[in-house]
């Protein structure tokens, strides 16, 4: 499925979860900006920034913060569609990380799914797109809680997840987090992500479905035959990446794909896009995020973005936004309170 849409099936276990917390799917859908109907039409896709407000909605109607975290323990990884035939042929949680950041634009561009090594280890990195105004708690929650729940059915019965990070700040109360993810979970930090360490990595999920997992890769991405389309997906996925830890230049990014930058900026022209464009929006997206959702300092956040004066960063937000970020991180205050 091409866009940034989610296919309408992720609609009816969150309508069931609503249900059971004593709430309306069809209330709560209508305050979320989404037809009642499309409950009944789980064939039409589902714009990813109406998901998200959904699924925020939905948890501020039920009063139920870990919203996200128990709608994973009632759905599958087969909401993934054709992607899950290719994941769950997977022989080990590494094949199962490497297919899913590798395939992750086939099932929806409403978000990104990258990799990178870490320590002896790697981390899956989950954002939404750039653009996308609403937040993404309950979202992000639910996409690594769904991932733990699948790598713990093949792993020892003591084992979480060795880390679990998340860009929003803490709730009030951890116990539900500590349950689903264990106690290696941490907030304000700088991008969504789990960790997998070298013994996670090597768990064992499948080990017959090689010929298949070969078919589905060619089927889902038609290997070379055509221009990837996702030039510009994978590009932001790298910036949001290496933003935290080097300068982000073109260069660094191209030699990151391994291609040549003139190579990667005649892919990016040809869908009117640039290196420079794409990269400020990440930043201006990952600004209002951690204003509205962290409780990182505004130099942190400034400092995390590339900048190296807040006063910098303070013009650049008020250009992409029209307020001050002063005037966001107070206004969240006001409404969290």
């Amino acid at each position: 499925m091409a866009g940034n849409y989610f296919p309408g099936e992720v609609l009816l276990p969150i309508a069931d979860l609503i249900r059971s917390l004593g709430s309306d799917p069809a209330v709560v859908a209508g305050i979320a900006g989404l037809s009642p109907k499309a409950f009944d039409h789980p064939d039409i896709p589902i714009p990813g920034a109406t998901t998200y407000r959904l699924l925020e909605q939905a948890a501020g109607t039920c009063r139920c913060r870990d919203f996200g975290m128990r709608l994973a323990s009632r759905s599958t990884l087969a909401i993934l569609g054709p992607l899950w035939v290719l994941l769950r042929n997977a022989g080990t949680v590494r094949q199962f990380m490497e297919d899913l950041a590798a395939n992750y634009d086939f099932y929806t561009r409403a978000a990104i799914v990258t990799m990178e090594p870490a320590g002896d280890g790697l981390l899956l990195c989950w954002d939404a797109v750039a653009g996308v105004e609403e937040s993404t708690v309950q979202a992000v929650e639910f996409v690594f809680a769904l991932g733990s729940n699948e790598f713990r059915a093949h792993a020892p019965s003591s084992w979480n997840p060795p880390g679990v990070m998340f860009r929003h700040a803490a709730p009030p109360d951890l116990s539900a987090h500590h349950r689903v993810f264990g106690p290696n979970v941490r907030f304000n930090q700088d991008r969504n992500a789990v960790y997998a360490d070298r013994a996670t990595l090597a768990l064992l999920l499948n080990t017959g479905g090689s010929h298949t997992r070969a078919v589905m890769r060619s089927v889902l991405r038609l290997e070379h035959e055509v221009q990837d389309p996702g030039i510009t997906t994978r590009v932001e996925g790298i910036v949001r990446a290496l933003l935290p830890f080097a300068s982000c230049t073109v260069d660094d990014v191209s030699r990151a794909m391994g291609m040549t930058t003139r190579t990667l900026q005649d892919h990016l022209l040809k869908q009117d896009q640039s290196f420079k464009g794409i990269k400020d929006q990440v930043r201006a997206d990952l600004a209002l995020r951690y204003l509205r959702s962290s409780t990182l300092a505004i130099a942190e956040i400034a400092e995390i973005l590339g900048y190296s004066e807040v006063s910098a960063f303070s013009r650049s937000f008020r250009r992409w936004h029209g307020v001050s970020a002063q005037s966001v991180r107070q206004a969240g205050r006001i409404s969290a309170s």
